[in-house]
């Protein structure tokens, strides 16, 4: 688990690592600052992802997490653009002259 902030991260380093399909579950970012019933509605809308990735089979895990944030780190890797999945914009911050 990773805050949605942290997905692309998450996913650059599970490639490094040679789990590239590790399953990424992201929670909206922040964690911080937020008081106990927040976090607890977090979790709770999660909790159900959380057993299925503990429990599911290697192939529907696969099928389920392997392009989980591939576009954004792919793009953020390549330099120009923040990505969500499908939809990106341009970043000014990573794309000099901008």
């Amino acid at each position: 688990m990773c805050s949605d902030e942290f997905g692309p991260l998450a996913r650059a380093e599970s490639q490094v690592l040679g789990i590239g399909a590790l399953p990424l579950i992201a929670l909206p970012h922040p964690l911080a600052g937020n008081d106990a019933a927040l976090v607890a509605e977090k979790a709770s809308a999660l909790a159900d992802e959380v057993i299925a990735a503990l429990t599911g089979s290697t192939a529907a895990l696969t099928s389920r997490y392997a392009e989980r944030f591939v576009t954004l780190t792919e793009r953020r890797l390549a330099g120009g653009a923040v990505c969500i999945d499908s939809v990106c914009v341009v970043d000014p911050a990573l794309t000099p002259g901008v």
